[in-house]
């Protein structure tokens, strides 16, 4: 009877034991909360993660907290166009969605305005949507890159949130790799890049460039002077004929400028097309070299790179 007894405690005692230890090691694991309280655009946001740098974005951002324009551009320039230069009307889901859809028509070569659905009005309050977005938010609901709140419910004038930004620019992404075969490319991390085209209006070349940025976080850049660019202009025969900075004077003070993710610096400069004698250039090949006089940084790799300042443009004038 004893033993028996005996036997009961000590069964008892191991089964307590196993019981405690089972429950430490839940303790460990991952909280039942935490996977219930997981965000439902959480999908999303990891899906934009995979392709591009995301954190100047959603970094401390409340998912379920409102956008901003400026915010929806740098987004859309770092996971679908890194020249896109526009911002929407408002963040207004119904702008919102209009651009998205718009991107897409753009990125896949398409007329938005000529892109033919079948459905009418699959939202039940499509009657509160501003007429200049219904189409485009047709095309996205066909897309699917945005399918409404549910029960037919589309809040063309709520606010749009963070999550929900997550999941259009990523299913407007689905939808252009869809249509197109291929993917758009992120921006390519880490680099400056100068980008320079012309433009030959009557007597004069007129020049616009960019100091373009891959990077997925602001930069800062420091110019030593009022001067922020030069530009030379050589005949066919390596004979300089132009050079920006001559005859100028510039303020003698640092300049700090600002690029965001995926953002730009512009300038414009014209050429009268007359040589360092005075004369007008005559008929031939040309070579504009733009170079963008940022102060370079021992300290800091991304600046030593003077290559990433710099470009050439080729013309020819008649």
């Amino acid at each position: 009877m004893k033993k028996s007894i005996l036997s009961l405690i000590m069964a008892f005692a191991i089964l307590f034991t196993m019981s405690f230890a089972a429950s430490a090691e839940i303790v460990d694991a991952v909280p039942i909360k935490a996977v219930i309280e997981r965000h439902w655009s959480q999908g999303y946001v990891e899906y934009l993660a995979g392709k591009t740098d995301i954190d100047f974005v959603f970094r401390d951002k409340d998912l379920d907290a409102h956008i901003t324009v400026e915010d929806f551009a740098n987004l859309i320039g770092l996971a679908i166009d890194k020249d896109y230069d526009r911002t929407p009307d408002s963040v207004a889901r119904e702008a919102i969605v209009y651009e998205c859809a718009r991107i897409w028509a753009e990125k896949t070569g398409q007329d938005l305005d000529q892109v033919i659905i079948t459905m009418i009005e699959p939202y039940t309050d499509s009657d509160q949507m501003d007429s200049r977005y219904s189409h485009g938010v047709y095309v996205a609901y066909h897309l699917e890159i945005a399918r409404g709140r549910g029960n037919g419910i589309f809040d063309p004038k709520t606010t749009t949130t963070y999550g929900e930004l997550a999941t259009l620019v990523s299913r407007t992404n689905m939808a252009i790799e869809k249509t197109t075969g291929s993917a758009p490319q992120p921006i390519a991390a880490g680099r400056f890049e100068t980008r320079g085209n012309y433009e030959i209006k009557e007597d004069r070349v007129v020049f616009d460039f960019e100091l373009f940025s891959h990077y997925t976080q602001p930069k800062e850049l420091m110019f030593s002077s009022g001067q922020q660019f030069e530009i030379t202009i050589t005949d066919g025969e390596g004979k300089e004929v132009y050079r920006y900075s001559d005859g100028k004077f510039f303020t003698l003070a640092l300049v700090t400028r600002t690029i965001n993710p995926g953002g730009s610096l512009k300038w414009q400069d014209e050429w009268d097309m007359t040589n360092k004698d005075g004369q007008k250039a005559g008929p031939g090949r040309y070579k504009a070299v733009i170079t963008i006089l940022v102060i370079p940084d021992a300290e800091n790799g991304d600046l030593t790179d003077q290559s990433q300042f710099t470009t050439e443009i080729e013309f020819s004038l008649q």
